[in-house]
């Protein structure tokens, strides 16, 4: 053995002892605990928000950059104009500059979803390209993606407190924005996580004779089959009190809550948002039955 090599031979096994230590003072130390959340809604962005110092305002910024993770709906698309606006958005055409990005991780965000109303407004050029700039501003994100699968997946984020995973699904949005799946010899569709659900309207007796009436004088045709009845694209069923209801799609159903049971596995938290405009029989204070 020469001499370079038994120095060689010292070193490691020196070096070795010393990681071993270190790693037995590491696992000694106790696990981290009281990881605290910043949970916001929809960050619509247009302007920066570096520039002011309104005492309100600044306590406002210190509470989301002194939790552990903060988390916002990325109520926005990043871009130049790279792409034409679709026939039709989510409401409006939500476009503000790149740079933008940068002041939602300067007011302490670090997860964010993408799945919401307008994350198609621009069509797919524009949906990757606010993927892209959120990334660069160092804020994770989810709830889009270039296939359904990928637009499904949870995103991890990594804290001194534990891991955290990201599942971000959107229940409403114009149907050209939901992710597709492949078939193997077709392409998957780009697009946003989507949780679809059916809707049925309940009438009484007396007013789904009515309808069903009303239909066949419209249509020249029965419309009903038994206490059920499809009219002006709404299905009408004979129920007791009259109301909305409505129903998950099972498939999407299981296929999100196979992502939530991964995500568990793999994380110390798991955050599961849903964008929705969808509401229940008292208005916007109560969420909807599929939810």
């Amino acid at each position: 053995m020469t001499a370079r090599t038994l120095a060689a031979c010292l070193w490691l096994v020196i070096f070795g002892a010393w990681a071993s230590a270190g790693r037995d003072r590491l696992l000694a130390q106790p696990a981290p605990t009281g990881m605290t959340f910043a949970l916001t809604g929809d960050s619509i962005i247009t302007r920066k928000l570096s520039v002011y110092s309104e005492p309100a305002f600044t306590r406002l910024i210190a509470l989301v950059r002194g939790a552990d993770a903060a988390f916002t709906n990325i109520e926005m698309l990043f871009h130049d104009f790279e792409s034409y606006p679709m026939n039709e958005s989510g409401g409006t055409y939500m476009r503000a500059e790149p740079a933008l990005a940068r002041e939602l991780a300067w007011a302490g965000f670090d997860l964010g979803s993408l799945a919401n109303n307008h994350a198609g407004d621009y069509g797919v050029p524009a949906m990757r390209l606010t993927q892209k700039y959120v990334a660069e501003a160092g804020i994770v994100a989810a709830g889009v993606g270039q296939s359904l699968a990928e637009a499904r997946e949870a995103k991890f984020l990594e804290t001194s407190k534990g891991r955290v995973a990201l599942i971000a699904v959107s229940s409403t949005f114009p149907d050209h924005s939901r992710a597709g799946a492949t078939r193997g010899d077709v392409p998957a569709r780009p697009g946003l996580n989507p949780l679809r659900f059916t809707t049925t309207y309940v009438v009484t007796k007396e007013r789904f004779e009515q309808l069903k009436l009303a239909a066949g004088e419209i249509t020249g045709r029965p419309a009903a089959d038994g206490d059920v009845l499809t009219f002006v694209g709404r299905r009408f069923v004979v129920g007791a009190t009259p109301g909305i209801r409505t129903e998950p799609r099972q498939q999407d159903v299981d296929e999100i809550a196979a992502v939530v049971k991964s995500a568990a596995t793999l994380a110390d938290h798991v955050i599961v948002t849903i964008h929705a405009h969808e509401s229940g029989r008292a208005g916007i204070t109560e969420p909807a039955q599929f939810l």
